[in-house]
C-alpha cells in the first residue's frame, strides 16, 4: 500500500486541528488553503494559498477578490464558485440569524445596555422599517416618562421624519421594577392611538430597571394594546 501523499496528510491535520480547537490556532494562511482543500482536493494549495494572500492582502479580501484575479491563479471552477459563494452566504446567515426571535433578542439585549448607569427616568425611542431594519434608536427625553405631552409629540414628530412602520419605546425605573405602572399603561395606550392615526405600528414598550427588562407586549396581561 502507498504511503499517503503529503498534502492529504497535511489535510488530514488541519481536520483534526480544527476539530480540536477550530480556527484558532491557524495562519491566515492555513485557513485558506484548508478552505481550498475542499474545492481540490487532489492537489497541495498551500503555496496557491499564499499567492492569494499576498495579491489580496487578507483571507477576506481573498473572498470579495474581482473574478479576473481569481481565473488568474489556476484555480478550478470548484474553488472560484467556493469562493465567491462565502461573502453572500455569510451575508445570508447575519441576515437570517437575527431575524425574528434572536433580532427581538438582541434588540432587548441593546435596550438595557442604553441604561446601564443612568440615574434618571429616560425615554428610548426605537423606529424600524417595513422589513424590520433599525432607522433610529436614541434617547427622547429625560424625566418622568408620564409627565407631560412632550415625549408622545417627539415620538410622532421622529415617526414622520423617519417615515417607519413600527416603533417600540422603552423608558426606566431607576430605583423600582421593571413593571409597567398603571400610568404607565395609560400613556402606552394613548400613544398607540396617536401613532395608529399615522399608520405606525407601536410594537412593544419595554420598562428596564438595572439588568431586567420587561416586555409588555410579550405578557398576556397588556399584549391586546398591541393588537
Amino acid at each position: 500500500m502507498s504511503a499517503p501523499l503529503p498534502h492529504k496528510i497535511k489535510r488530514d491535520n488541519y481536520k483534526k486541528r480544527f476539530a480540536a480547537s477550530e480556527l484558532t490556532n491557524f495562519t491566515n494562511t492555513e485557513i485558506l488553503e484548508f478552505f481550498l482543500s475542499y474545492a481540490m482536493p487532489s492537489r497541495d494549495n498551500g503555496e496557491l494559498a499564499q499567492k492569494l494572500l499576498n495579491s489580496c492582502g487578507s483571507v477576506s479580501a481573498v473572498f470579495d477578490a474581482p473574478d479576473g484575479l481569481l481565473t488568474d491563479n489556476d484555480i478550478s471552477e470548484n474553488a472560484f464558485i467556493l469562493l465567491k459563494c462565502v461573502p453572500q452566504l455569510s451575508r445570508f446567515y447575519l441576515s437570517n440569524k437575527f431575524t425574528g426571535a434572536s433580532r427581538q433578542t438582541m434588540l432587548q439585549k441593546k435596550i438595557i445596555s442604553a441604561f446601564i448607569g443612568a440615574e434618571n427616568e429616560n425615554v428610548l425611542l426605537v423606529l424600524l422599517d417595513k422589513k424590520g431594519s433599525e432607522l433610529y434608536f436614541g434617547f427622547i427625553n429625560s424625566g418622568t416618562f408620564n409627565a407631560s405631552e412632550l415625549s408622545i409629540r417627539k415620538i410622532i414628530d421622529l415617526c414622520l421624519k423617519y417615515r417607519c412602520d413600527y416603533a417600540m419605546i422603552a423608558h426606566n425605573h431607576p430605583s423600582g421594577f421593571a413593571y409597567p405602572s398603571k400610568k404607565d399603561v395609560e400613556t402606552t395606550i394613548k400613544l398607540n392611538k396617536a401613532l395608529s392615526a399615522l399608520n405606525v405600528d407601536l410594537t412593544n414598550h419595554f420598562i428596564v430597571s438595572g439588568s431586567s427588562c420587561f416586555s409588555m407586549a410579550n405578557n398576556e396581561e397588556f399584549y391586546d394594546i398591541f393588537i
